[in-house]
């Protein structure tokens, strides 16, 4: 992990020394403010539905095609309903049916990383960090790695729209879904 953090600061840093005459033209720094959407998927949507949050980013322009990102959100998933059937046994209900439902979760990702716009209006991300796992209730909170890779349009330089995937991975197991997020850059 400290080894992929000093590559990716030695290649920006390469790219920010060639590129001083182009980010003259560019603003250094933009802010974004997004609406997240997102669909659990595997295990992670068995017990969970639709996500539904908000999130914040600052991209800082190292060149003309590259920034480093960093972003903070939030997305809640409500709980679905989870039944168990009856265990019967030569005519004997051993264990009678259940269902249970799982409690609201929210996810608080906290990432950083890179955007390249491969044309004025397309680009691709990957950001990588932590996510904290909250749950109604008082269950206590999760602190897990988090990714997510994607790719994203500009429809104007003020709106785009990022679909990506997104990666929650804690003792060989992930919760994963895919999202969208709908943002206004300042």
């Amino acid at each position: 992990m400290k080894k992929l953090m000093l590559s990716l600061a030695v290649i920006t840093a390469a790219i920010g020394a060639n590129a001083q005459s182009s980010k003259e033209t560019m603003k250094p720094f933009q802010f974004s403010v997004g609406l997240e959407a997102a669909l659990p998927l595997g295990d992670f949507g068995d017990g969970y539905s639709f996500g539904i949050g908000g999130s914040v980013q600052g991209d800082y322009n190292v060149a003309s095609d590259l920034a480093i990102t960093a972003n903070v959100g939030y997305i809640s998933y409500s709980g679905k309903t989870v039944s168990f059937p009856a265990i019967v046994v030569g005519g004997v209900t051993v264990f009678p049916a259940q269902s249970y439902k799982n409690p609201t979760i929210g996810i608080i990702p906290l990432l950083a990383g890179i955007k390249y716009s491969f044309t004025p209006t397309f680009y691709g991300s990957a950001q990588i960090g932590a996510a904290i796992f909250t749950a109604s209730g008082g269950g206590g909170n999760e602190t897990t790695l988090a990714y997510a890779p994607g790719i994203g349009y500009k429809f104007t330089p003020n709106f785009d729209a990022l679909l990506k995937y997104n990666g929650y991975s804690k003792n060989g197991t992930t919760n994963s879904s895919v999202g969208l997020r709908v943002a206004y850059t300042f």
